[in-house]
């Protein structure tokens, strides 16, 4: 087989391809492009699609060449990515939640949300509502959150949202716009949610952000709800009294 006969036959599939040959690379179009975003182990994702990496050893010429093509797995992995997703709210479940967050090294902010009075709308307007306004703000948290950020379904109405920053003015602003959305498009139930901001940096354990922000949580609730605010000190003491 030839270099091109090789290269015709690897386009034909659709298929981007790297191959080292005689002491040469020669990369297709978009190769590099695609091997930016790693999700799984040899798995990448390129814009709405996912490839898997697979290499062959070929004679190429008459000399042993290596070549590394990225098949379109796009079909599978949306059907993986769906399993580990909660079903009501379209977040991340609970379980997958605690992986990413058994994985975490980084500083980050953590915010737990959670929908005010929430019981009433199962009470007075029935579990299928109830459904209907989780879907709709878990829909409002994905459309206000980057890539590297990560949200799920903490519990119940619970939401917890962990953004890959240590702005966490910025990141209660961010919040505040969430919270504002979701109340204009639930103003017929006049809904909105309560919410606590935690740092986590590294100098304490991941589950002490956490229920830093649960405090900050409980402080918003305890002083009118619809509101969000950052955990500090007197906040904690107010808690343990």
């Amino acid at each position: 087989m030839t270099l091109e006969i090789l290269k015709q036959l690897l386009s034909s599939f659709g298929w981007e391809y790297k191959i080292i040959y005689d002491s040469q690379v020669i990369v297709s179009g978009k190769y590099n492009e695609l091997t930016k975003k790693m999700i799984y182990e040899d798995t990448f994702q390129y814009e709405n699609n996912y490839y898997k990496c697979k290499e062959k050893t070929i004679i190429l010429d008459g000399i042993e060449c290596r070549v590394s093509y990225l098949e379109d797995v796009t079909k599978y992995i949306e059907f993986v990515l769906a399993l580990k997703k909660d079903k009501i709210t379209g977040l991340a479940t609970r379980e997958d939640l605690e992986d990413y967050i058994a994985k975490l090294r980084k500083t980050s902010i953590f915010v737990l949300c959670d929908i005010d009075d929430f019981k009433k709308v199962n009470d007075n307007y029935g579990h299928p509502v109830g459904d209907q306004v989780l879907n709709l703000l878990g829909s409002i948290i994905k459309k206000n959150i980057r890539e590297k950020d990560f949200a799920g379904r903490y519990g119940g109405e619970e939401f917890l949202i962990i953004f890959d920053t240590d702005n966490i003015e910025s990141v209660k602003l961010r919040i505040d716009k969430i919270n504002r959305d979701f109340n204009m498009q639930t103003e017929n139930l006049n809904l909105s949610f309560s919410a606590g901001l935690s740092l986590y940096d590294g100098s304490k354990r991941i589950t002490k952000a956490i229920k830093e922000a649960d405090v900050a949580l409980y402080y918003v609730k305890k002083n009118g709800k619809n509101n969000s605010a950052i955990f500090d000190k007197e906040m904690e003491e107010n808690f343990t009294k």
